[in-house]
């Protein structure tokens, strides 16, 4: 992906986000377009939201917004697959790449 395409991702996103999708955290709703990346890490947490429906939502707008906008030139291929994967990965309990690399200590 270009870094044409991440630019314009950025400025495309808070305009995806303007229809509304919402989740129960805890006994409260809340829009995806005003979630928090705590609201987030609780809804994965509490098994509310995964990370391909996140995906899914995201590349929703992005097939609906962009005929209209084209703001986005190119969509990853295997972002289901890696949210699937991410999936998966918080189920075992795994660790990411982040929580891995802040394990070690690398020394010269």
């Amino acid at each position: 992906m270009s870094i044409h395409s991440h630019v314009s991702t950025l400025f495309l996103l808070p305009l995806v986000l303007l229809q509304s999708g919402s989740i129960a955290i805890t006994g409260h709703a809340f829009s995806i377009e005003e979630a928090t990346v705590h609201d987030f890490h609780m809804a994965f947490e509490q098994n509310k939201l995964t990370s391909r429906q996140l995906v899914e939502f995201y590349l929703g707008k992005i097939h609906k917004l962009n005929p209209i906008l084209r703001g986005v030139i190119e969509v990853n291929p295997d972002a289901l697959l890696q949210a699937d994967k991410a999936d998966r990965e918080r189920k075992a309990k795994l660790p990411g790449v982040a929580a891995g690399a802040a394990r070690h200590s690398y020394s010269a």
